[in-house]
Formats: C-alpha cells, structure tokens, sequence
C-alpha cells in the first residue's frame, strides 16, 4: 500500500473515531424526537373525532412523558448532546403537565382555568423549537 494512502485512511479512521460518538448520539436523539413526531401525528389522527379534545390532550400528555423518559435512558455521552436530550426531557415533562391541566380544567367547564392552562401549555411547546434548533445545529457540525 502506497504510504500516501496509509495517511490518508489513517486520517480517515480519525475523523471517523472522533465523530463517531457524537454521531452515534446525534442520529440517537434525532431518531427518538422524530418517532415522537409520529406517534403524536398518529394520535392526531386516532383522536380527530375529539370535539372536546380532551382525550388528545391526555394522550399528547402520556407521549410527551414517554418520549422525555426514553431521551433520558438514552444513554448519551456527548455532554452537548446530553444536555440538550436533558433539556428535551423537561420540557415534555412539562408539556405533558400543562395538557393535563387544560384537560382538567376542561372536564370541569373551568373557563378561566382552561385559559391559564392553554397559555402555559403554549409557553412550554415554544421551548421546544430552540432545542431541536440547537441540536440541528450542533450535529450539523
């Protein structure tokens, strides 16, 4: 094998090791909100004879829960990466704690509570753009 070509896979097998665990932990956190993508868009579909929405909303609350307790159980080591599945796992937390609220207080006609629900629900579904954002960015690099 000529020498040049001993650099150039040596080389090669570098970058490949040193991309390979944020790669790996990248393409895991990109792989777990896209399921979640479906499985909500599927949900949206099952649910679509909700007039109330009240059964979507609870299901939106049990997805969201599911999918922050798999991004923490995946077992990442890139510390960017982490945090931000970190940061992910909060927010659907969160997300799934304010659907409920809404739902409650829609079983019970509370107006006003259905109101300061849904303006908390929005507030929390705003965080999750900046994070895929970030993530976006950073395995882009």
């Amino acid at each position: 094998m000529p020498a040049w070509l001993s650099v150039a896979a040596m080389m090669i097998a570098a970058v490949l090791v040193a991309c390979g665990p944020k790669r790996k932990d990248c393409d895991a956190l990109m792989g777990l909100l896209n399921e979640g993508i479906t499985e909500l868009e599927n949900s949206r579909q099952q649910q679509k004879n909700d007039p109330t929405k009240m059964v979507e909303l609870r299901k939106l609350a049990d997805l969201m829960e599911n999918l922050a307790r798999r991004a923490d159980e995946l077992g990442i080591s890139t510390p960017e990466v982490k945090a931000l599945a970190q940061r992910y796992a909060v927010m659907g937390r969160d997300v799934a704690k304010s659907a409920r609220e809404v739902a409650d207080a829609q079983e019970k006609n509370d107006v006003s509570g259905v109101a300061a629900a849904r303006t908390k629900l929005n507030e929390v579904l705003n965080r999750e753009d900046p994070i895929v954002d970030e993530l976006n960015k950073f395995c882009s690099q």
